[in-house]
């Protein structure tokens, strides 16, 4: 019995250490709801993932031949996420007289630290990435079925999105 107990406080001690030492930097573990604030690792607004996601989409696809002029727009499904740990409690309360059914509750509280000014905040376990809806690319190669193989190929190997998602067309006047 000795050795169980010694066993789960240092296991709880080792997991606290690994909590606060993620709360230094940007580390990210597991489990959690998701809701974004301003904790210790900061979601990247839509607008910013958006807008650096079609810079670096156009300036890498110049680069492929027979692309030509590009413009790249790119829509998300949803914007990034924040995970934050949390601890849950289960009860169950036994009704008499009802036949011996009983009643399962669940209570959950968010693991709270003080940062620098005393300020309370949840602890981020993880943020999730944006998920990219769909993508649209206009190209000067845009007609040529070459070019556009080259682009789709590009596009859904550095997104991670299926083909049907993206459109490539020819640019026009």
């Amino acid at each position: 019995m000795d050795k169980t107990k010694l066993i789960v406080i240092l296991g709880a001690v080792g997991v606290l250490l690994i909590f606060l030492s993620s709360l230094g930097g940007n580390g990210k573990s597991r489990k959690g709801s998701s809701q974004s604030t301003g904790a210790s690792s900061t979601p990247v607004s839509q607008e910013a993932y958006v807008s650096q996601t079609q810079k670096d989409l156009t300036d890498i696809l110049q680069k492929v031949q027979g692309v030509g002029r590009v413009e790249v727009m790119v829509t998300l499904e949803r914007s990034s996420e924040s995970q934050y740990l949390y601890e849950e409690k289960k009860s169950v309360d036994a009704m008499a007289g009802q036949g011996g059914k009983s009643r399962e509750s669940t209570e959950r509280s968010y693991l709270l630290v003080e940062d620098q000014n005393g300020k309370k905040q949840a602890v981020v376990q993880s943020t999730l990435e944006p998920v990219i809806k769909g993508v649209l690319i206009v190209c000067d190669g845009g007609g040529d079925p070459t070019v556009e193989g080259r682009v789709l190929e590009a596009v859904t190997t550095l997104l991670d999105v299926p083909s049907n998602r993206v459109y490539i067309a020819k640019k026009g006047g």
